[in-house]
């Protein structure tokens, strides 16, 4: 009898096939995602820090005294 010949793409060739694509795939968008999370957290740990920087320089010039001493000034017409 006639046998067919067997399928061009059998199941272990799929699944190479398939691994091939997938797994680098599924990696670089894994570590898309930690890069973009790392990116996020260090943004937001900047913009808390530059927060902070800006309070307390508020605070240090409430804090000092900005007065000058008005003198008669030497010179005029």
């Amino acid at each position: 009898p006639g046998y067919r010949p067997s399928p061009f793409l059998s199941r272990p060739k799929k699944f190479l096939l398939a691994s091939v694509f997938v797994v680098p795939l599924c990696s670089y968008i894994w570590l898309r995602r930690l890069e973009a999370n790392s990116r996020e957290q260090t943004r937001l740990l900047e913009e808390e820090g530059r927060r902070n920087w800006i309070q307390a320089e508020r605070d240090r010039s409430g804090r000092r005294d900005l007065s000058v001493p008005v003198g008669r000034s030497g010179g005029g017409v």
